[in-house]
């Protein structure tokens, strides 16, 4: 559920958990201090959460269809108060970053171990991009037990980056993001604030509960940063750029409030079955673009410098 004017609710039982504004023209300033111009985020619904997120609070997310039975993926063009200037913002859903050659349908998946998953073509659309770009994915939701294909699919990834960056000088210079998996929240539908602490939050995790993810996320998030690390070592053997690592794991975790199912979702908001994974909009998922934007401030320092980032917690 995303608020058609995006306001941010007021939480005022705990902590200050309201977003604060979102500054345009610093996200602006950030672009056009790195030379970028487009945002582009594959991934699942959860990553669609984020893009339609950034676009809401970017005054850009009129004729953005949640419409199951509508494609998902949008592109928009953002301009830049005060200025000429304009980035992209795009999204384009593929729950596994994988490409079986074929193209999904709302209604008609085509991936997945059986077929249940949508993966929309996307690496066309990036190596295809005539300008500096932002990539922003996510992966491991929807791989289950299934870690040898997770490590697979990961590496995969990792290769397909180097090799569009092979022989293309504009793909060399992309920066690229891998933002962690985020497990749901026991029982969010009694929550309407946030976890004070880790510690409050420890006692309700629950192994191996479908919509939880608590067992699988973890793993899956420590390989991607080791492999991360890995790749961004190769510096005199690889041909595409370092893997910055977007970590809203510590902040998200302690927000069980903000659900599709929590009471703060809205009257308008019911689910069935029960939804504790995914959130609604305005709410935490707002909180991972503002992580995004000290991110690209931190990125842009760090490359002045000649000094990689390291991804680790």
């Amino acid at each position: 559920f995303v608020s058609s004017t995006h306001k941010v609710l007021p939480f005022p039982h705990r902590i200050l958990l309201r977003s604060p504004p979102f500054a345009q023209p610093d996200l602006c300033t950030q672009m056009d201090r790195l030379g970028l111009s487009r945002i582009l985020f594959v991934g699942d619904h959860t990553t669609m959460t984020q893009a339609v997120s950034l676009a809401s609070m970017l005054g850009e997310n009129s004729a953005i269809s949640l419409d199951p039975n509508v494609v998902p993926n949008f592109s928009k063009t953002v301009t830049c108060d005060g200025t000429n200037s304009t980035f992209d913002l795009s999204y384009i859903r593929n729950d596994r970053l994988t490409e079986p050659g074929t193209t999904p349908s709302p209604g008609f998946p085509n991936c997945g171990p059986t077929n249940e998953q949508y993966c929309y073509p996307w690496s066309s659309d990036f190596s295809g991009y005539g300008s500096k770009q932002l990539l922003i994915v996510n992966t491991g939701y929807h791989w289950g037990e299934d870690w040898e294909g997770y490590i697979a699919n990961f590496q995969n990834f990792v290769g397909r980056i180097d090799e569009i960056a092979s022989g293309n000088s504009v793909r060399v210079n992309d920066v690229i993001m891998f933002r962690t998996s985020i497990p749901g929240h026991k029982e969010c539908h009694l929550h309407n604030g946030a976890y004070l602490n880790y510690g409050e939050y420890c006692p309700r995790i629950v192994n191996g509960a479908f919509w939880h993810w608590w067992g699988e996320l973890p793993p899956y998030n420590d390989y991607a940063i080791r492999i991360i690390n890995e790749w961004n070592l190769l510096n005199t053997v690889k041909n595409g750029p370092d893997i910055e690592l977007l970590d809203p794991w510590m902040m998200t975790v302690l927000r069980p409030d903000g659900h599709l199912s929590g009471s703060d979702a809205g009257p308008n908001c019911v689910v069935d079955p029960q939804e504790c994974m995914l959130y609604s909009l305005p709410g935490p998922v707002d909180w991972w673009n503002h992580l995004l934007l000290m991110q690209l401030r931190d990125v842009g320092t760090h490359l002045e410098n000649s000094n990689p980032m390291q991804a680790w917690r």
